[in-house]
């Protein structure tokens, strides 16, 4: 049976017609395998299927069908933040039944209690983390009786696996009745996930548009079939690709490892293609919005000159809003040939005609260049064949030599991915959730530990023994450093302990604070105060190139690089580098808060939009939880006041003397900084000013005005109160 009229299955009427509200009028091969095996009867199921083969309308089914049957909520889990918004989106059609649909991805410190009055929530792994540590405050989370997790094979992932993979231990243990539904790309195992998860397994290689896979070599592709295609020689291949690839009506995706190349890729397929007047209209305007973003800077006047010619590059160094109009204009098919990382392949729903896979190969810190993974190959392969637009799809790898043409051809196009396998007992990610698993009373003893934690993939896998050795060297780290106590068999968390775990922090960032704690005074400046923030390992940091490292050294430091060193050198490969890499990074943050802009940050650290966003916003969360873990450890309430205003600054990158303003609808750094020069310094000075006068500002319309007036005058009065 190769389709199934949604008119045959067993929902109800107003499901049906919301699902063909929205395309749907029957289901594909992997769809029709889910529900013969228990998708519409509460079953749990691990879905092993191709990229775009519908995985996510099973998820989809289950989730509506449970909440209509049984009520109760459901809980998504993505991967990225990006990735939550497109969700919830796409949720946002079962609004129509009465569900509320809602995400929620930041402030990894708080229990966000308003999620409780919604019924389908959308989550990042690490934010379900969080919240799984304040299961009291959050009690919603024992009425979950669905949770789909979505790109559930990187539970193999050495970031985000160790994390996943206790997330779904935590709640099945929460509701050991729990349906789980587990979306992965084609993997080799889902037998083991399977009987981890107690679910059924539904496997496919079915895709709705054909895959042809082949090898670039010369301006020739040699296809897995035998078949091979012949370009022009009348230019490079890259090039005469690309030209082939428009004519017959499609668009090309190339994936590179880093983003220095996605920039000078993208600048060789500038001019080389043939637009209309009208595209060329679009593309112009579609330029224009991205030069305008916020700040303009570097990096978004070069893309915008590249968008107005049909061409991009994407990668997580642009601003949010510069990718999701880069995304559209493809989407649209505009843009005609879009260049970006290897690493935004999972989270990169666009389709095109043609994939390219440029390289096979990245840099991995301590490493060196190493071949990226089998299951990335298919990841990037998986978006060639634009469903309802190509008849075909087709991925290619670049070989650079003929050796190679066989080589990637056997390592990649025939092989399979690789099996599955757990992360967790890696102790340095296996310390704070054993902390957090303690602080949130999922165990009380040892003995309720071990059998926490056998519950996991990684206990599914692992010798019983191994396992026990592995979870009692991390409660001895976590007791002899203050987290825990230990008394024979029973075992609780300290203030201390659970604090740290409650503000999400990893334990040895707990340590920094500790250590630097009785060293900060009145006189420490802000580039010293930025130093021990950017010093927790949560705190993104830029690359530091090898001839920065004697501009970064400093005697501005609460915590001498030997000290550091002693509290992380488990952690990292090499601590002095990391210590030099906050100095920077606290560098970068100083200039930010002192209201420099983006493109002078960029063009004096090299350090990109999105990436200084990351910066800033890991930084302002770990401010915070720094001013909170200080009231734990009793320090002065004016240091813990001093962190709390770093944070507020490091949110929006203004001296503290802007912060009253800030606080104003429509009003950001730059609006601030104009409103305090007119001399409206303050709250109640903005309440008077005549609506003329606020409307001098760039970008300030009367009824903008009218709003930051009511508002001002709404905190000055509650001040006064």
């Amino acid at each position: 049976m190769d389709k199934l009229s949604i008119e045959d299955l067993q929902i109800p009427e107003k499901v049906k017609a919301i699902l063909s509200e929205n395309g749907v009028s029957a289901l594909w091969p992997p769809q029709i395998e889910a529900i013969k095996s228990g998708a519409l009867q509460g079953e749990s199921l691990v879905v092993s299927a191709t990229t775009s083969s519908g995985k996510t309308l099973i998820a989809e089914l289950v989730i509506v069908n449970q909440l209509l049957k049984k009520g109760g909520k459901a809980i998504y889990l993505v991967p990225l933040r990006a990735l939550a918004t497109q969700k919830e989106e796409e949720l946002s059609k079962w609004k129509k039944l009465g569900l509320k649909v809602v995400s929620s991805t930041g402030d990894y410190d708080l229990a966000d209690r308003w999620l409780e009055d919604y019924d389908i929530i959308v989550l990042t792994y690490e934010k379900c983390d969080s919240l799984l540590r304040r299961v009291t405050e959050a009690k919603w989370l024992r009425c979950v009786n669905v949770v789909v997790a979505d790109e559930i094979h990187l539970l193999a992932d050495a970031q985000r696996g160790a994390t996943l993979e206790v997330v779904l231990t935590k709640l099945k243990t929460l509701n050991p009745s729990l349906c789980i539904v587990a979306l992965s790309a084609t993997i080799s195992n889902p037998e083991d996930l399977a009987a981890w998860l107690g679910a059924k397994v539904v496997k496919s290689d079915w895709r709705p548009v054909p895959l042809r896979q082949g090898i670039l070599y010369e301006h020739t592709v040699f296809f897995e079939d035998g078949q091979t295609l012949s370009l022009p020689k009348k230019d490079e291949q890259l090039i005469t690709l690309a030209l082939d690839t428009l004519e017959k009506g499609g668009q090309l995706l190339v994936f590179v490892s880093t983003r220095k190349m996605t920039l000078s890729v993208a600048k060789r397929f500038a001019g080389k293609f043939t637009l209309t007047q009208t595209e060329k209209a679009k593309l112009k305007r579609l330029a224009l919005e991205i030069f305008h973003i916020d700040e303009a800077t570097q990096l978004t006047e070069e893309l915008a000159a590249l968008v107005s010619q049909g061409v991009a590059f994407h990668h997580a160094g642009l601003p949010f809003t510069a990718r999701t109009l880069v995304e559209k204009g493809f989407k649209d098919r505009l843009i005609k040939a879009l260049v970006a990382t290897t690493t935004l392949s999972a989270g990169l729903n666009l389709p095109a005609r043609r994939v390219l896979i440029y390289e096979v190969t990245r840099f991995e810190v301590g490493l060196g260049r190493q071949r990226i993974p089998v299951i990335e190959y298919h990841q990037m392969a998986g978006r060639a064949g634009r469903p309802g637009f190509d008849s075909i799809g087709e991925a290619i790898v670049v070989a650079r030599d003929e050796f190679e043409v066989e080589e990637l051809m056997e390592k990649y196009i025939r092989a399979k991915p690789e099996l599955l396998e757990p992360t967790l007992l890696d102790e340095n990610k296996l310390i704070p959730h054993v902390l957090s698993t303690i602080a949130s009373r999922y165990a009380s003893s040892i003995s309720e530990l071990e059998r926490f934690f056998y519950l996991t993939f990684s206990g599914h896998k692992s010798s019983q023994n191994y396992l026990q050795s592995v979870i009692r060297r991390c409660v001895n780290f976590l007791v002899q450093r203050g987290f825990v106590e230990r008394k024979g068999d029973l075992i609780t968390a300290t203030i201390f302990g659970k604090k740290t775990s409650e503000l999400y922090l990893h334990p040895v960032s707990a340590l920094l604070v500790k250590q630097f704690s009785t060293k900060i005074n009145d006189t420490s400046s802000l580039y010293t105060l930025l130093h021990a923030v950017c010093l927790a390992p949560e705190v993104v940091k830029p690359r530091l190139k090898k001839e920065e490292e004697e501009l970064f050294e400093s005697n501005e430091h609460l915590l001498t690089p030997q000290e550091y060193a002693e509290t992380i050198s488990d952690l990292v490969v090499d601590p002095f580098k990391e210590y030099l890499s906050a100095c920077k990074a606290a560098k970068v943050l100083e200039e930010w808060c002192n209201e420099r802009t983006e493109k002078w940050i960029e063009q004096k650290f090299d350090v990109q939009p999105g990436d200084l966003y990351q910066m800033y916003t890991s930084a302002a969360w770990i401010s915070r939880a720094i001013a909170s873990l200080l009231s734990t450890l009793k320090a002065e309430k004016h240091l813990q006041n001093t962190f709390s205003v770093l944070s507020k600054r490091l949110e929006v990158g203004v001296k503290e003397e802007l912060l009253p303003l800030v606080a104003l609808p429509g009003i950001g750094r730059v609006r601030a900084r104009a409103l305090y020069n007119m001399g409206l310094k303050t709250l109640e000075q903005v309440a008077k000013a005549p609506l003329e006068e606020l409307t001098r500002i760039k970008g300030v319309t009367s009824t903008l005005a009218q709003r930051i007036k009511t508002r001002a005058q709404e905190l000055a009065q509650s001040t006064l109160d």
